[in-house]
């Protein structure tokens, strides 16, 4: 299993000489299975050169997973190429919210006037959609599916455990922790054993007080998560707009620092960046 990020911020895209590091799009992540099954998780501004980069394989057959719809999520959908190209087949799902679809949300919400000049109707690549129920499992390809739960956000959110053979990939983004010293034990299992877990870091344990209810975590809370749950790789996302490269080096020192002991590798995610479990 390949993991491909292509957008790490949270809240709002950001562009200047001070965050060329970890990058300034909002999220977007590639998985691709062992057999090339490909998934994408969420359509961020991150998602405009991820579809750019597949249009030399075309046609393109992609998985389109929304955690949610705020708008750092879906910000991207209407400039991903692929999707107005006959041939490629893009699979979406989402969460219905209340009697609309994610059809509906993208249709009548994100690619409509006054917000969007050009309809969802438009696309020429064939979509389907699925409406994902409150926790299930998906099957995705040969001995590759993703499992989901709810997470603690304001209007909802999904977290998300990919499983590629013995291979396995969580990602929480948008999560906020009701402690971070006791982790949630459905959280607790979700994480078990993984060899990866990208999760919400946008704020310290410092800015987080005062920043209660909306909707993030905290380097502290992934760490006692991951002890919890027995895994060791932690990708920190969701980089708050106002830290910049320096500021996010110094949370990732910070991190490792506290869970020296307990050996928990603290990485920042960055965009461009491929790991291979």
């Amino acid at each position: 299993m390949i993991v491909r990020v292509w957008g790490t911020r949270g809240s709002t895209p950001v562009s200047s000489q001070n965050y060329m590091k970890y990058g300034g799009s909002s999220s977007c992540y590639e998985i691709i299975s062992d057999a090339g099954t490909r998934v994408i998780v969420d359509a961020g501004t991150g998602i405009r050169p991820l579809g750019a980069s597949l249009l030399k394989e075309l046609p393109v057959e992609v998985h389109l997973i929304f955690s949610h719809y705020h708008w750092d999520h879906i910000l991207g959908f209407p400039f991903f190429v692929p999707c107005f190209i006959p041939g490629n087949k893009i699979h979406i799902y989402g969460q219905k919210k209340g009697n609309l679809s994610a059809m509906n949300i993208l249709d009548k919400h994100l690619m409509s006037p006054p917000n969007f000049p050009v309809p969802l109707s438009i696309m020429g690549a064939s979509l389907t959609f699925t409406d994902l129920e409150d926790r299930g499992k998906v099957e995705l390809g040969k001995n590759f599916s993703m499992s989901y739960l709810p997470m603690n956000h304001p209007n909802g959110v999904i977290g998300m455990r990919f499983e590629d053979g013995d291979k396995s990939f969580v990602l929480m983004t948008d999560i906020e922790h009701i402690s971070d010293t006791i982790p949630d034990p459905a959280l607790v299992e979700f994480v078990k054993n993984s060899n990866l877990v990208a999760y919400d870091c946008q704020y310290t344990p410092d800015e987080y007080p005062m920043r209660v209810s909306f909707g993030h975590s905290t380097w502290r809370a992934a760490g006692n998560l991951m002890i919890q749950g027995g895994a060791k790789n932690l990708l920190m996302i969701h980089h708050d707009p106002d830290h910049d490269d320096e500021f996010i080096d110094q949370m990732v020192i910070d991190a490792n620092e506290e869970f020296k002991d307990d050996e928990i590798n603290f990485t920042a995610a960055f965009e461009g960046q491929e790991i291979k479990l």
